[in-house]
């Protein structure tokens, strides 16, 4: 795929603009310079015919042709004085003659000269003037050989007058057998030797002061080779120069603007940021010749009201470039291969034991050492609590279409009003068909009395969020880290937020970004952030959580039970290996990794986007994270790390790089509205449901020592040994 971009549109017109001065400026000096100085034209007839009739006589046609090419306003008689030569003077002179018709000749044309020379020798034929016939055809077999109407040249009778001793005669004749190419090689020489007999009669031997022309002349006539190789040189150039006939010293061929080739240039360049610069103005990426490896659909999917949403326009990435990070396979391929992987028989995502029974809350709200107890899993009849310890409120008819989807599912979210539908972009033509979209919804966002309901590619779940989580935020975590429970037989599923587009066909994500890289799960690391204790604290500076208190005693707590800042001994996982340079391949320097903004790996990832391959590893890292966020809070990034290391067996991990995140979906603002509250508990342009509760001094110092659990963690995160 190649890419281009171009950073602004405005930069786009500028160069539009600027190509268009500078053609101009080209164009109109140019112009100036051929009105002030023009040069003559140079006509296409070679040396060669021109001395072929050797003697004084080609001397002369060919000081004539000089003259010719000097003086452009006497072609433009030539035709005109052929004629009064012809039809008005009683004994035309035919050297005179030789040489009118060499010019009609060089000014290209020739069919004009065979007009008239067929006329005229009618006219000597009816007067019986037969020396006249004779001279006129010989005229005329010389305009026709350079017309390339080599039969009609043969049929003259001037050439069987074998009494006749004239060296035109197989003269002509070898030189038709040449360029006509029907002839064999003996023949020719034999015509060719008759006219150097024929010469050598008329003409004396050259002398030593001879000119350079009498010298290619006396050549031509006493070797063979010589004659032939000039005489096929004369029909090359007689072809090309077809195709840039002159009339009457015109142009006609090319028009005067494209005969510069700086001017040329610059109309490409000018039609060429025209384009761009419309296209950039257009484009909503803003990137150039980005192939798609299938056909999408190219109708919208759905059609909404203009005024539904606020906010409606994507978030500015970060990405420099247009050049991918990220190419997938060709659809067709993909299609086959995902619907062979969803048809094995043998493929048992069914693997993990999932604790039943009732609870006050949806996930049994566990305790630390209880949580911590089922990290480690290795015996299959140990049952892992995993949600739905209460019944999710949905309609039999929603969760008995979910436990039939058996392939791919494709999931998103909304529990408030902060987000709208997003339809995703992208869909190859046979992809809908063989994935599902589902949307979980709260009940009152979606029509009472709708039945089945679908909006473009999403199947709508209504969801009685009564009797689950107060937070709308963890009421949007069970179909983001469960999805493996709401459709037990589904082999691969990817979560979408709400505020994020897909860009990119779903199967081709899975099959790149899981399937090809042998991965459990897929999922982007954080723009900016690589620690775990990073993200707690943007979580309580930005207030995306309003239990500050609760941020340090789960961080506290994590840092008790082992957790670590980001570090390459927490190796290997197979995070954005395909990503990576063939040097870093082969020579792998961990200095590259640890504490790099640019780095593939981190303990923070940006889970808007995740993918799965339904598994035990997956599906048991999915219920470890999802106790986690039931125990703290609805923040998975803070609990990513510390699950992920902890748990055995290791998660086969893919954390591709933000660029391929970016390529893939577009990011939107939440659309927010004055009185509704946030995921944190504040709202806004309306009164606070809940006050942001800070950490109380005994939390932040512990016998005079502050944060004393999380110290070495920070001291190792800030590249510091304890004191």
């Amino acid at each position: 795929m190649v890419n281009v971009k171009m950073t602004t549109k405005y930069g786009a017109m500028a160069s539009a603009v600027f190509a268009s001065i500078l053609v101009a400026g080209v164009y109109f000096v140019r112009e100036r310079s051929w009105r002030r100085k023009e040069e003559p034209p140079k006509f296409m007839r070679s040396m060669s015919m021109a001395v072929l009739h050797g003697g004084k006589l080609a001397l002369k046609r060919l000081l004539e042709y000089h003259e010719a090419r000097a003086d452009k306003e006497a072609l433009y008689q030539v035709e005109c004085d052929l004629k009064a030569h012809l039809f008005t003077k009683k004994r035309p002179d035919y050297k005179k003659l030789q040489a009118i018709v060499a010019r009609l000749e060089m000014s290209g044309k020739e069919a004009e000269a065979v007009e008239i020379l067929e006329k005229a020798r009618t006219k000597a034929r009816n007067e019986k003037k037969w020396h006249e016939v004779y001279e006129t055809e010989m005229l005329l077999v010389e305009m026709l050989t350079y017309k390339g109407d080599y039969e009609k040249a043969l049929k003259c009778d001037c050439l069987s007058h074998f009494e006749i001793s004239d060296a035109r005669r197989p003269l002509y004749k070898a030189i038709i057998y040449i360029m006509s190419s029907k002839h064999a090689r003996d023949e020719i020489i034999d015509e060719w030797k008759q006219f150097h007999d024929l010469n050598q009669a008329f003409h004396c031997e050259p002398l030593e002061n001879e000119s350079l022309i009498e010298s290619q002349l006396h050549q031509l006539i006493t070797d063979f080779d010589e004659f032939e190789k000039v005489v096929k040189n004369k029909k090359r150039r007689k072809k090309a120069s077809i195709l840039k006939k002159r009339v009457m010293g015109k142009v006609t061929s090319t028009p005067l603007l494209f005969q510069s080739k700086l001017v040329c240039f610059s109309l490409l360049y000018l039609f060429t940021s025209l384009f761009l610069a419309l296209y950039t103005s257009l484009s909503q990426s803003k990137c150039l010749f980005r192939s798609s490896p299938f056909d999408p659909i190219q109708t919208p999917l759905f059609s909404y009201p203009p005024n539904y949403g606020e906010h409606k326009y994507a978030i500015p990435t970060q990405r420099k470039t247009c050049s991918s990070r990220v190419y997938f396979s060709e659809y067709w391929k993909v299609l086959k291969e995902i619907q062979n992987l969803c048809k094995t028989s043998s493929w048992n995502s069914s693997v993990l034991r999932y604790k039943q029974g009732k609870s006050e809350t949806f996930g049994g709200n566990f305790s630390t050492q209880n949580r911590i107890s089922y990290f480690v899993h290795y015996n299959e009849s140990t049952e892992v609590p995993c949600g739905f310890l209460k019944k999710f409120p949905v309609n039999d008819s929603d969760r008995t279409a979910m436990e039939e989807c058996k392939g791919l599912v494709v999931v998103s979210a909304i529990f408030n009003d902060h987000d709208k539908i997003r339809q995703p972009k992208g869909i190859g033509s046979k992809t809908l068909e063989n994935i599902t979209l589902k949307g979980f919804y709260k009940h009152h966002l979606i029509p009472e009395k709708s039945e089945n309901y679908k909006i473009g590619a999403w199947r709508v779940v209504k969801v009685m969020s009564k009797g689950l989580y107060e937070n709308p935020a963890m009421n949007g975590v069970i179909p983001k880290y469960l999805v493996h429970r709401l459709f037990p037989n589904a082999k691969f599923s990817i979560w979408v937020d709400a505020k994020m587009q897909l860009m990119v066909d779903p199967l081709l994500l899975i099959h790149t970004l899981v399937v090809n890289e042998n991965a459990d799960m897929a999922i982007s690391r954080h723009p900016y952030y690589v620690h775990t204790m990073e993200e707690a604290m943007a979580t309580a500076r930005w207030k995306k959580w309003w239990d500050i208190d609760g941020l340090k005693s789960q961080m506290e707590t994590y840092c008790e039970n082992g957790l670590r800042p980001w570090n390459p001994d927490k190796l290997p996982y197979p995070s954005g290996s395909s990503y990576l340079s063939k040097e870093r391949k082969l020579k792998p320097e961990k200095s590259e990794i640890i504490g790099s903004s640019n780095t593939e790996f981190a303990d923070v990832p940006d889970s808007a986007v995740i993918l799965r391959k339904h598994g035990l590893r997956s599906n048991l890292f999915s219920c470890l994270l999802f106790n986690e966020m039931e125990a703290f809070n609805p923040r998975d990034q803070l609990a990513f790390g510390y699950v992920r290391d902890l748990m055995s067996p290791r998660l086969k991990l893919n954390m591709f790089p933000v660029e391929v995140f970016e390529q893939i979906a577009v990011e939107y603002r939440h659309n927010l509205k004055p009185g509704v509250e946030t995921s944190g508990g504040e709202s806004k342009g309306g009164p606070q449901t809940k006050n942001t509760k800070r950490a109380d001094n005994e939390l932040l110092y512990v016998n005079g020592s502050c944060c004393s659990k999380c110290q070495s963690y920070l001291l190792e995160m800030w590249g510091e040994s304890p004191g």
